[in-house]
């Protein structure tokens, strides 16, 4: 019996199409498997959409490394202190710990999920070399603040764009704005090839350096390549048979199980004992980002499409803490925050019920995903509250390219009707 089931995140940047060039890509285009010019035309076209065509660019296997070896380029000593956010992915922490310096969380404002200000100019000091922006899910974080406060301190800034390719602010791409940024095309972000990281060099007291880091880069396995192809096929089926009995939940477990395909975090990542960043992008992954990063558009004004609808039409009375959108915010993800836990809890249960997966990859503690060590990520419990708070209440509604209107009135009727039982 097929039943149909709304997923907020997973399987969700698989589409048809990238389904049918991953397998011409397991067959005809088996010559330019690792090496061919897709790399070169990607990185080409995302400086040009960035709006940085004379900085200088590096593609990694994935985002994580592009943030270590920025450091290395930076030549981050032990003692030296990175400021990163305090709601963050287990994947920055990793990178900036491996790299020897000291690790700093600040929390966050509840505007936009980025760097508290005021909280920023109290823990800068001498030893502070590097500040990582993160713009969280696409929104734009307080840039001309933070990078006037790095100037002042003499502090380099990395922007952290995985969530905000596409995004905006004051007129300019995000990414153009900091010493160095890094971009992501993980199969869980705005655009996917599986996976995929990329360092873009503005500094120009860096830019010569680029050459010296490909140098260092290898090239990953066939196997590693293929097991990474090989989740544009499974995950596809899964998706589209995942509701009818369950067979694409069975499809997953197995693809999983017997390490048919890639994980998007390992165990031991979530223990920081990644140490894997050596390895190039792929020519076969350059070829399915450089064709997502030709639809970025059209899939960012659907994600602004369907986060508008439920701005407009979610019962505001519900008292729902919401964040604040705009027209340069690429929506990645919507983010929805409950009043406590326990509510949260309540309404995963209560969609769930009605075949509706809301979303927890960034839910449960504030160095997602769930199930990290925060011991080995050297946060220390109750140093970011607001973080911590958010983290523990925030779900995700399903805006990405697969949710059409009456999907999206189907989960506005069930919100409003889950808020209105509990208020009578």
């Amino acid at each position: 019996m097929f039943k149909k089931i709304i997923l907020s995140e997973f399987l969700t940047t698989v589409n048809f199409s990238i389904f049918i060039k991953t397998i011409y890509l397991l067959t005809f285009r088996l010559p330019f498997f690792k090496y061919g010019k897709e790399v070169c035309l990607l990185e080409k076209s995302l400086l040009n959409y960035i709006g940085v065509k004379k900085s200088k660019i590096i593609s990694f296997y994935n985002g994580r490394s592009a943030i270590c070896h920025c450091l290395k380029l930076i030549k981050i000593k032990e003692d030296d202190e990175v400021i990163v956010s305090g709601y963050t992915c287990v994947s920055v922490s990793n990178a900036v710990i491996q790299s020897g310096a000291k690790i700093v969380y600040i929390d966050i404002n509840k505007n936009n999920l980025g760097i508290d200000i005021k909280k920023l100019e109290s823990n800068i000091n001498k030893k502070t070399k590097v500040i990582i922006i993160q713009h969280t899910f696409g929104k734009p974080s307080s840039v001309n603040e933070i990078i006037k406060i790095a100037k002042k301190n003499n502090v380099l800034v990395i922007e952290d764009c995985a969530h905000s390719l596409g995004s905006e602010y004051k007129g300019k791409k995000l990414g153009s704005f900091g010493d160095f940024s890094i971009f992501s095309t993980g199969r869980d972000k705005v655009i996917s090839s599986v996976t995929g990281g990329f360092l873009i060099i503005n500094n120009k007291k860096y830019s010569e350096s680029a050459k010296e880091i490909k140098k260092k880069l290898i090239m990953p396995s066939n196997l590693l390549i293929s097991r990474n192809l090989f989740y544009n096929i499974f995950g596809y089926i899964s998706y589209k048979t995942y509701g009818f009995l369950s067979i694409g939940k069975v499809v997953m477990y197995i693809s999983r199980k017997f390490n048919i395909i890639t994980e998007i975090l390992t165990k031991e990542e979530k223990n920081l004992n990644y140490k894997k960043f050596n390895y190039l992008l792929p020519n076969s992954l350059a070829y399915l980002a450089l064709g997502e990063l030709k639809k970025i558009d059209i899939y960012n004004k659907h994600r602004n499409k369907i986060s508008f609808y439920y701005d407009n039409k979610i019962n505001k009375s519900n008292k729902v803490y919401f964040l604040k959108k705009d027209e340069y915010n690429n929506n990645y993800r919507y983010p929805f925050i409950c009043k406590n836990e326990k509510e949260k809890k309540s309404l995963l249960k209560y969609m769930k019920k009605n075949n509706i997966l809301l979303g927890k990859s960034w839910s449960g503690i504030n160095i997602v995903p769930y199930g990290t060590s925060l011991d080995r990520t050297k946060y220390k419990l109750g140093t970011c509250k607001i973080a911590e708070n958010i983290s523990k209440n925030i779900t995700f509604l399903p805006n990405h390219n697969s949710i059409k209107i009456k999907d999206a009135k189907k989960i506005i009727n069930l919100i409003n009707k889950f808020y209105s039982k509990k208020s009578s």
